[in-house]
């Protein structure tokens, strides 16, 4: 399964299921996923589409095809009290990730990015995160970021430095009591990531 996000709303790629009931559009052509890709960012209606493929990754090679693919990556940091670390940016509450720098691994990436953005040190990597897909436009030139994701702890105690540069604002210790506040002002893939590893969190 494939699961990208355009602005609030999602699209999923899945092979269809050889027996039982399952609510989906028939892929029918790269022209019919054009459209259905317009629908999504023009109409705010529309929250999510599922498409049932028999090939997915033929389908998947068709969508990648209309966009430039930027690599990033990032981390969801918990220090020794359990507060999950977030950055405000752009009016948007986030977690600190970044683009890839040549040569390096995902995981480098994703250290030296949060590293970065939050002014921390002495991470440690716990697992693998789900990774998230979502797209935009800058210079007329469509964009397909793929973010791979990291658990990480820290026992950092110091004072959390953002990145201005970045144009971050905050970069803040958030209880889990309180994930739901932040989750309200975020971006559609980081509430789906979030809601995806809570239960790993949890443990």
């Amino acid at each position: 399964m494939y699961k990208v996000f355009i602005n609030d709303s999602s699209i999923s790629f899945i092979e269809k299921p050889i027996s039982g009931e399952v609510s989906h559009l028939s892929y029918e052509s790269k022209d019919h996923l054009v459209e259905s890709i317009k629908s999504l960012e023009n109409n705010s209606e529309i929250k999510h589409l599922t498409f049932g493929v028999d090939s997915l990754q033929e389908v998947w090679n068709d969508f990648t095809e209309m966009y430039e693919i930027i690599e990033a990556a990032g981390g969801i940091v918990r220090n020794g009290a359990g507060e999950i670390l977030m950055i405000y940016r752009l009016g948007k509450w986030d977690l600190p990730k970044g683009k890839l720098e040549e040569g390096e691994s995902v995981e480098e990436g994703a250290v030296r990015e949060v590293i970065e953005e939050c002014g921390i040190s002495n991470l440690r990597v716990i697992r693998e995160l789900p990774i998230t897909y979502h797209t935009y436009e800058i210079g007329g030139k469509k964009i397909l970021k793929r973010t791979y994701w990291f658990e990480m702890h820290t026992k950092f105690i110091g004072d959390l430095v953002p990145q201005i540069e970045e144009h971050i604002e905050k970069a803040q210790w958030v209880k889990p009591d309180f994930l739901d506040e932040y989750m309200g002002n975020t971006y559609a893939s980081i509430h789906w990531l979030l809601e995806a590893s809570r239960e790993l969190l949890e443990h």
